[in-house]
């Protein structure tokens, strides 16, 4: 074999060898997205098939929201460990944000089981796990805004007003559809609870708001499907908490209910959107 020769099959093993390295990576990186897409599905099954099991029904809804709020956690914390760079830094204090929101709504969860599983008492409404749930959307609600407020800059600001007053029109649309729901089930209500049952809607609507406006901003960038993911989890809280409200409300609701899937997997979205904006920037 000559020098030339040589070379060439040199060059072509290290071509193949990146290639198969960026397969091997692709693949990789599809794994998690997979494993939220079935984990997604089997929750769904579970759900729909659970007459031929509802003591395990009930004490899986209990148990199974510390789990996947905590994946959520060490989502937010990994990329909290990228973009780290010092206290005074904003990148630093906007992952700060969504890993502290993470896990107050983490507690919350935690705080939730302890007293179904553990103490075995009667869940009382409004509990120490809604004040860790409430707490949470601070964290949350600071972070979103001020990774806007940096951001912001990547449209004119004629189309940045235009989507802020969109944004606020369809969630003040929403937000009034949610409250009313509420209300109308409010017949015989103490004033605490109904606070609490308006103030999910009302801060998750914040959020809503807030990831619609990103979603705006960023749609043509690398972080677009990180934020599409984002919407879609606060989305998710929307409908769950008021579903929650609604039922609870009326009575209605028990461990194990469908809407708990909207809680599930707003976790799930939350967890890959950490993750896909890791990797993308």
């Amino acid at each position: 074999m000559t020098a030339i020769d040589f070379k060439l099959e040199f060059r072509s093993k290290k071509t193949f060898l990146h290639y198969d390295d960026k397969t091997r990576l692709g693949i990789r990186m599809k794994i998690p997205y997979l494993a939220g897409l079935a984990v997604s599905l089997v929750l769904a099954l579970f759900y729909f098939f659970q007459e031929s099991y509802l003591d395990l029904m009930s004490l899986f809804g209990n148990a199974f929201p510390p789990f996947i709020a905590c994946v959520a956690v060490v989502s937010a914390a990994f990329a909290l460990k990228k973009y780290w760079g010092n206290p005074g830094d904003k990148f630093s204090k906007i992952w700060v944000g969504f890993t502290l929101g993470m896990v107050c709504w983490f507690l919350g969860e935690v705080g939730w089981a302890i007293y179904t599983l553990v103490l075995n008492v009667e869940m009382p409404y409004p509990s120490i796990a809604d004040v860790a749930w409430l707490i949470g959307y601070i964290p949350m609600i600071i972070a979103f805004n001020m990774y806007l407020r940096v951001f912001h800059f990547a449209i004119s600001k004629t189309m940045y007003l235009v989507e802020v007053i969109a944004v606020a029109i369809s969630s003040s649309a929403l937000y009034s559809y949610l409250v009313f729901q509420i209300l109308a089930g409010a017949a015989e209500v103490e004033m605490t609870e109904l606070i609490v049952d308006i103030a999910y809607p009302t801060l998750d609507i914040v959020l809503f708001g807030l990831a619609m406006l990103g979603l705006f901003i960023f749609a043509k960038g690398k972080i677009a499907p990180a934020w599409l993911l984002i919407s879609g989890a606060v989305l998710m809280n929307v409908a769950a908490d008021m579903l929650f409200s609604y039922t609870t409300l009326n009575g209605t609701y028990y461990d194990g209910h469908w809407l708990e899937l909207f809680f599930h997997w707003g976790y799930i979205l939350f967890a890959l959107a950490f993750y896909t904006h890791r990797k993308e920037l």
